[in-house]
């Protein structure tokens, strides 16, 4: 969100004509060759290519004045995706970033800006870099291959006598040159090649390197553009009164005062989702206006009686007690997701067994800005204007509430405030598709910050268990792990769990083989699925928070009641991971960890691996007068090759920062089925000025490709303070967020 030297950014509809104009174009320059190397062959009739322009790929466009577009098809959330992702495509085509546009898809639902592991259109999981990277690699290098080709021929010289460089291709021996664009007509004549030359890691210029995010100067001036800024002409702003009472349902309401506002226009009753619509939304009352001053004064004079539902009774603080109870049941439905040895009987036979319950509130995912989209419907055309995240849920919504499809869904993407998660919900692009469908009007539809904290789909709380048998020698001989949560994707995605393993990976993350580190000659590791009811959805490192927390925290229990160094005793468990273990001794190292420590002072270390990635965080607390505060985190990860260093960086330090909004204010709490916090003033959130010290070391992971790091940081910085508190009081705590002003809890 802006300051208000804002300047608001009007996009003004273009008339009919202009927009079939303008649709024709696109069409024809969206279906050239969107065909990868290796793939069929080029698109033809009326795929076929826009006179003189060179589109190899779905993600390269050059015209013939020299005009180059990278097209970017993944959402960006300051996350420095379209950066990073730029950087890609502009290191093999041998251009700078200066040199190009970077562009969203004409056509966002064209098969190759599908996830390739989701197998829908959509962003997120830490997966943009890692998974995007191969193939940009050779969308760029096959556009430059073909320039290449296409100035040599007209040379008449040997192909390897010539080369790629700022955006032209010279021939050495002569010192002859050509533009791009002057070579894209020729080039765009030529096949693709089917394994385009990469360029050696030793010649690349831009990745690796520090470089300005591209919309760094847009956000710092107030110039970006968020969906919030979009203004069409004879457009509606819309906000929504819901129940205060989870999935509460409108009796009756009386809408004559909040229609004598100036400028409100309709009040309409908003349906609740059909039964069975996954992500769907409760019912509510509308009110539409010519500013969002004038509908939030509308909705403030609305007169609702509701009708209470299911969960009128309903108590968050009821929750670990109902999972403690599910999980006691013989009949649970357990996930085995590790199984080594004979954990039960190394537990039952072993003369000392730690047990220790972990637990985690609900929690907001709370983006800065927060959600809004723009939606128009003219002449069975859909078109979206906002922070699209997941295109796959602006199809379903266009399918589910105006019954338009996918062919006649149009998308305008903008950057997004933030998400970690909220963006990847379906609720408010449902309600803002039949907000438009039912008005007839284009209609911006916006939360206020109440709305964001009230509006569904929050991180679950979860409850973990957690046993651990010593030998006589203090080592770990047996560890039985169980999760309780509810599953995330079945909100989303019905029968996402149906499988022979009935696993949710989205639920047992960090619990799974390839994620847990430790290996005890006995494990037994799974997840129990328990559903409350309450609509629970994604958020920034899903799963991995609790089940780090638990993990972590209980290593350390085991280490300490073991009598050994924390830090030895998790990697003398680790097994064949020497870059885990590298990192872990780095960040130990950098935070002192072997020397003495001031009076008062007191250090926790906790890790983890995701996506590829790994990370070790070591979290240095100080208690003066009786109250404990986090004086300085240290961080060391290994990504893997680090595409764009700064934006790396950034999202550590992010993710830093979230894991501390964890362990010091994240907590969401409902009485009665009614949502108890409603804004930053109850539902606090990290600030900068309350961060501590943070050193970030990033290490050239011994890989060539990047991976993971939007999700990484952040779940091991609860665990690593838990045990920094138990080092400095002595008393363990075991539920966020943690009681800083008094020991703990056990």
């Amino acid at each position: 969100m802006k300051g208000k030297a804002m300047t608001p950014v009007t996009i003004v509809q273009p008339k009919r004509r202009m927009f079939l104009q303008s649709a024709a174009l696109l069409g024809a320059g969206l279906a050239v060759g969107f065909v990868l190397p290796g793939a069929a062959g080029a698109a033809a009739g009326p795929s076929a290519p826009a006179a003189g322009m060179l589109a190899p790929n779905a993600f390269v466009r050059v015209f013939p004045d020299d005009t180059i577009r990278l097209v970017v098809h993944k959402h960006d959330s300051g996350t420095g995706t379209r950066t990073a992702l730029g950087l890609v495509l502009a290191e093999e085509l041998e251009v700078t970033l200066e040199q190009v546009e970077i562009i969203t898809p004409e056509h966002p639902f064209f098969k190759d800006y599908m996830h390739p592991q989701w197998h829908v259109f959509s962003t997120g999981g830490s997966t943009s870099v890692m998974l995007e990277y191969d193939t940009l690699r050779k969308a760029g290098a096959s556009a430059r291959t073909m320039l290449v080709q296409a100035a040599a021929a007209r040379w008449q010289v040997p192909v390897d006598e010539c080369h790629a460089r700022d955006g032209k291709v010279i021939h050495a021996a002569t010192g002859r040159q050509f533009g791009y664009g002057a070579l894209a007509t020729e080039a765009a004549r030529l096949a693709p090649p089917k394994e385009p030359r990469l360029k050696d890691k030793k010649d690349f210029r831009l990745i690796g390197k520090l470089h300005r995010k591209l919309d760094a100067q847009a956000k710092v001036t107030g110039k970006q553009t968020y969906g919030i800024d979009v203004k069409l002409p004879g457009m509606l702003v819309a906000v929504i009164l819901r129940s205060p009472v989870v999935g509460g349902r409108v009796r009756r309401f009386d809408a004559r005062k909040a229609l004598a506002v100036p400028g409100v226009r309709q009040v309409l009753k908003v349906p609740a989702a059909p039964a069975g619509m996954l992500g769907g939304h409760q019912e509510g009352v509308a009110v539409l206006a010519d500013t969002y001053w004038a509908a939030k004064l509308g909705r403030d004079a609305l007169q609702v009686q509701w009708r209470n539902g299911s969960f009128a009774r309903f108590d968050s603080r009821d929750v670990p007690a109902l999972q403690r109870a599910h999980l006691a049941r013989k009949d649970g439905p357990l996930v085995r997701t590790i199984g080594k040895g004979d954990a039960a009987r190394a537990l039952k036979s072993s003369g000392r067994v730690l047990r220790a319950e972990y637990t985690m509130p609900y929690k907001v995912p709370n983006p800065l800005e927060p959600e809004c989209v723009v939606v128009e419907i003219v002449d069975g055309t859909i078109t979206y204007w906002g922070g699209l995240q997941v295109p796959s849920n602006a199809q379903f919504a266009a399918a589910a509430m105006a019954g338009i499809g996918q062919d006649k869904v149009v998308l305008r993407e903008l950057v997004g405030g933030g998400s970690f998660g909220a963006r990847e919900s379906r609720h408010w692009l449902l309600e803002a598709t039949w907000l438009a469908k039912a008005s007839g009007r284009p209609v911006k539809l916006m939360y206020s910050r109440e709305d964001e904290v009230r509006g569904l789909y929050y991180h679950a709380a979860t409850y973990t268990k957690v046993s651990g048998a010593l030998d006589a020698e203090g080592g770990l001989s047996a560890l039985k792990l169980r999760a309780v949560s509810p599953a995330s994707p079945e909100e989303w995605e019905p029968g996402y769990t149906d499988r022979k393993d009935r696993m949710d990976y989205s639920t047992t993350e960090a619990i799974c083989r390839w994620d847990f580190a430790y290996q005890p000659d006995h494990l037994d590791v799974g997840w129990v699925r328990h559903e409350t009811g309450m609509p629970t959805g994604w958020y920034r490192a899903v799963s991995f928070i609790p089940n780090v927390f638990a993990i972590e925290s209980f290593m350390d229990e085991l280490a300490h009641a073991a009598g050994r160094d924390p830090l030895a005793f998790r990697t003398g468990y680790m097994k064949g991971r020497p870059r885990h273990v590298a990192v872990l001794e780095q960040a130990a190292r950098r935070a002192g960890w072997d020397k003495p420590r001031a009076p008062g002072r007191a250090l926790g270390i906790a890790t983890n691996q995701a996506y590829n990635s790994y990370i070790a965080i070591v979290a240095e607390l100080e208690k003066v007068d009786d109250v404990v505060k986090v004086r300085r985190i240290t961080c060391v990860a290994d990504c893997g090759l680090a595409v764009h260093p700064g934006s790396v960086e950034e999202q550590l330090y992010g993710g830093l920062m979230w894991g501390l909004g964890h362990a010091l204010h994240d907590r969401l709490d409902i009485e009665n089925g009614r949502v108890v916090q409603s804004n930053f003033h109850d539902y606090p959130v990290m600030r900068m000025a309350d961060m501590p010290e943070i050193d970030i070391t990033i290490v050239e992971g011994d890989t060539d490709k990047p991976s993971g790091v939007g999700e990484l940081s952040n779940p091991g910085v609860a665990p690593a303070i838990a045990n920094a508190l138990f080092a400095l009081t002595g008393r363990r705590q075991r539920s966020t967020p943690f009681d800083f002003s008094a020991g703990g809890d056990a």
